[in-house]
């Protein structure tokens, strides 16, 4: 079944015109002739995610795509898939929580693991220069625990959430800067239950 037929489907199953659901996207009903023909072979996202959430289905439903992470958006039908940015990483805060993305960005298929979560977190302050530098954008697979060593997205008391390595001892976590101006925190004893890993560290996006 095409992206054109799911529409179409859902749109009569919903006991919809195609003027009335242009008018709820945003869009004119010639729009929406051309998404059910399979004219249009790119759907802009926007008109997608509403689509899915007019029809009550979702993007990668209507797109028919079945390998993505559970948290991405579909990008058409070619190797690229959309990772929602983030604006901050607190303590209770879902690794995608709906009303804290800001935006999407592109990231090739090939480079995440399908079923999992990811975000992008932007980098603050300059304790990890000059390998994270402020304003970029980080890659994060959300999960609970990494490797000693790993670069990671950890809280601390709930506050927001920090890019750091992460070292592990016989009874301590080192949080570990890597500019030289910051010295590394240790957390010992019961005080490891201050910090919470949010995900691992896979990619750094840099715009210039």
């Amino acid at each position: 079944m095409t992206t054109g037929e799911r529409i179409k489907r859902l749109r009569k199953e919903h006991k919809l015109t195609q003027e009335e659901l242009g008018a709820k996207i945003g869009v004119k009903k010639a729009a929406v002739q051309k998404y059910e023909k399979g004219t249009v072979k790119n759907i802009k996202r926007d008109s997608l995610i509403k689509l899915a959430q007019i029809l009550d289905t979702t993007p990668e439903y209507l797109l028919g795509w079945e390998d993505t992470p559970s948290n991405a958006e579909p990008l058409g039908e070619g190797e690229y898939v959309m990772i929602p940015v983030i604006g901050r990483v607190a303590a209770g805060i879902h690794c995608f929580a709906e009303n804290n993305v800001l935006d999407y960005e592109p990231v090739l298929r090939s480079e995440i693991l399908s079923g999992e979560q990811y975000s992008f977190l932007r980098v603050v302050g300059d304790s990890m220069y000059p390998v994270f530098m402020e304003g970029d954008l980080v890659l994060v697979r959300c999960q609970t625990s990494v490797d000693s060593g790993s670069y990671a997205v950890v809280t601390i008391d709930g506050e927001d959430g920090v890019v750091k390595r992460v070292v592990y001892g016989n009874d301590y976590i080192e949080l570990q800067s890597i500019n030289p101006m910051y010295p590394p925190r240790r957390f010992e004893g019961e005080d490891v239950l201050r910090i919470r890993v949010f995900g691992l560290v896979k990619e750094i996006k840099r715009k210039f």
